[in-house]
């Protein structure tokens, strides 16, 4: 009786202070993202509307991923009057999750065109006497990316050796291949605008890839893969003369859910060059600069 009139009390609070312009109900339908990329608190919500039955799914912050709320049981739609049309002059939404140690009620309402406002209000129910307390996020319009529960661990392999030269310099490139790389979907490797660059590239990969020694110190890396299939196609390069890594692995890393696979180790063994007799190949003679601005814009970086 007293979580009643607890959730009864807090939905009259959300509609007094609820704007006055109304809202469809099914604006605010679809699925919505923090507008603070760093909050340590309700990360995203997706609402769903069936008639005038609303369901409110929640996620919280939490490392490596977001902590799934799961739906809340129960979750209303409000209009302003008794007799008002519920599907056409909605103008909040409440939704409540229950633990074995707390409440939680969520009020949302329409702030902007684009804009919901949700105000989330907790008490714990274990005899802690923690205080009861009040936050308040605002969320906009987003895509719900997949998440894989666990990265698969990349099988990495050593596929040959190749010389080549860049100027005056000669180097050999060691060649790596990820033979599970179909089990990577397409989606890992899409442009990511809205995540933070790689050098001069705005527009790199979801999914970016760090080759390590055995000592566990990065020696190169690739941030604008476009599939999954040139994960057969890895490489680093050492410079004729200079000894190369015992051995090394990579680290792959999806940075929208903040989920990260290394490799096996593979040993690196200079016998195994494809072309050991062969001469170094040509490739076109770039100042140094201009062959560092061309790798990063290939996605490759040192």
């Amino acid at each position: 009786m007293k979580k009643s009139r607890y959730i009864v009390v807090l939905a009259l609070l959300a509609l007094a202070f609820a704007p006055e312009g109304c809202a469809q109900l099914d604006r605010f339908t679809g699925y919505w993202k923090n507008v603070d990329t760093e909050t340590s608190g309700v990360t995203a919500l997706d609402i769903d509307v069936t008639g005038t039955a609303v369901s409110v799914q929640a996620w919280g912050r939490l490392k490596p991923t977001d902590i799934d709320w799961g739906k809340a049981s129960p979750a209303y739609a409000y209009a302003p009057g008794v007799s008002s049309d519920l599907a056409a002059e909605a103008v909040a939404v409440n939704a409540v999750w229950a633990t074995g140690w707390s409440e939680t009620l969520m009020t949302i309402r329409s702030v902007e065109e684009d804009r919901l406002q949700a105000d989330v209000y907790t008490r714990f129910t274990d005899g802690s006497g923690r205080t009861s307390y009040a936050q308040s996020y605002i969320f906009e319009g987003g895509v719900r990316y997949n998440c894989l529960e666990a990265l698969p661990a990349p099988k990495l392999e050593v596929v040959g050796t190749e010389d080549y030269a860049v100027g005056e310099e000669n180097f050999t490139r060691y060649r790596l291949s990820v033979a599970n790389w179909e089990s990577y979907p397409p989606e890992l490797f899409e442009p990511s605008p809205d995540l933070p660059p790689c050098g001069l590239n705005v527009e790199s990969s979801r999914t970016w890839i760090d080759i390590f020694n055995q000592d566990g110190v990065r020696i190169y890396g690739f941030c604008a893969l476009a599939t999954s299939e040139e994960l057969r196609d890895l490489w680093f390069a050492v410079k004729m003369g200079e000894s190369p890594p015992e051995s090394v692995y990579i680290v792959m890393t999806d940075r929208r859910c903040d989920l990260s696979a290394s490799s096996n180790e593979v040993s690196i063994a200079p016998s195994a060059k494809m072309n050991a007799d062969s001469t170094p190949s040509t490739a076109p003679h770039l100042p140094p600069n201009l062959q560092t601005m061309i790798s990063l814009q290939r996605g490759r970086f040192i």
